[in-house]
C-alpha cells in the first residue's frame, strides 16, 4: 500500500470510529509502530488528526466561541494558575494588552492584586476585563471600540484592529478557544483581524490558555505558532504540542497545578 492511501484508510479509521489506537491502526494496515507514527505527526501538522494517550482522534470543530458567562465555570483552577504565572511576565511601565475572555479576566484580577503604586498601564477589547483592572485607583484602562460581541463582552472587527494599531504594546496576552499544531483559529473574520493586529503591534505576545483548547479548530485560521514569543498554559498540553513549541523556539511556560504554588514561587 503506497503512503498517502495508507494515509487515507487512517483519516476514515479514526472518521469512523472517533478514536482509534495505535495498536489497532498498526493491525488494521500492517505497518510498524514507527510508520503509523510518522503518519499521524504528518496528518497532526496539516491539522487532519490530534493525538490523545495511545491513540489518535479527529480535531474538535467549533462554530462559535462559548458565552462569557458560559465560560466563567470552565476550568478556573487552571486559569488561575494561568494568570499567576502570566503577571511574573509584566515589568513596571509596561504597556500590557489583555485579550478578550475569561482567562484574561483571572489575569486582570491577579494584575490588580499585584500592582504597586505606579498603577497598571492596559489595553482590552474585554468590557468586563477594562472595568476589572479599573478598580486599581491607578490603572490606565484603553479600551478598543469596535463591533460589541455581546456573547462575549468583546469587541472585534476592523475598527477595533485600527484602533489597536495606535498603541506600541510592550507585552500581549492572547486568548484563544482553539488552537492545534498550526496554530490558533478563530470562528470569525471579524476576530481573525483583531488577533492578528495584536502581533503586528506588540514587542511580545504570549499564546495564554488552558489546555483544553488545544486540538480544536475553528473555521478561519489567525496566528501561526511561530508568531508567539511563548505560551502560557497548564501541565495537561499535549506532547505534540510541547515538541511544536520546542521545535520553534516558542517558550513554553507551565503554571502550576495549584495556583498558591505560583504565588508563593513570585
Amino acid at each position: 500500500m503506497i503512503p498517502d492511501e495508507r494515509r487515507r484508510r487512517l483519516v476514515h479509521m479514526v472518521q469512523e470510529q472517533g478514536a482509534v489506537s495505535i495498536a489497532a491502526l498498526t493491525e488494521a494496515l500492517g505497518v510498524s509502530h514507527m510508520t503509523i507514527r510518522r503518519d499521524i505527526k504528518m496528518l497532526e501538522d496539516s491539522g487532519r488528526l490530534v493525538s490523545v494517550s495511545g491513540g489518535v482522534t479527529m480535531p474538535s470543530r467549533i462554530q462559535l466561541d462559548a458565552t462569557h458567562q458560559a465560560k466563567l465555570g470552565i476550568r478556573p483552577t487552571e486559569k488561575d494558575s494561568i494568570a499567576a504565572r502570566a503577571v511574573d511576565l509584566v515589568a513596571p511601565g509596561d504597556l500590557v494588552y489583555l485579550d478578550a475572555g475569561t482567562t484574561m479576566l483571572s489575569l486582570a484580577r491577579t494584575l490588580v492584586a499585584r500592582a504597586g503604586a505606579e498603577g497598571l498601564d492596559v489595553v482590552t477589547n474585554d468590557l468586563v476585563v477594562a472595568a476589572e483592572v479599573g478598580k486599581h485607583p491607578q490603572a490606565r484602562v484603553h479600551v478598543l471600540g469596535g463591533r460589541l460581541d455581546s456573547g462575549n463582552m468583546s469587541t472585534d472587527g476592523p475598527l477595533t484592529a485600527a484602533e489597536l494599531a495606535e498603541f506600541n504594546i510592550d507585552l500581549a496576552f492572547v486568548s484563544a478557544s482553539s488552537f492545534d499544531l498550526r496554530g490558533l483559529s478563530v470562528p470569525s473574520q471579524a476576530k481573525v483581524i483583531v488577533k492578528r493586529a495584536i502581533i503586528e503591534n506588540s514587542r511580545r505576545a504570549y499564546l495564554t490558555t488552558d489546555s483544553s483548547k488545544y486540538g480544536r479548530v475553528a473555521a478561519f485560521k489567525a496566528i501561526p505558532f511561530e508568531a508567539f514569543e511563548g505560551i502560557i498554559t497548564d501541565p495537561s498540553l499535549a506532547e505534540p504540542a510541547r515538541q511544536r513549541a520546542a521545535e520553534l523556539g516558542v517558550d513554553l511556560i507551565t503554571a502550576a497545578a495549584d495556583p498558591r504554588k505560583d504565588t508563593a514561587a513570585s
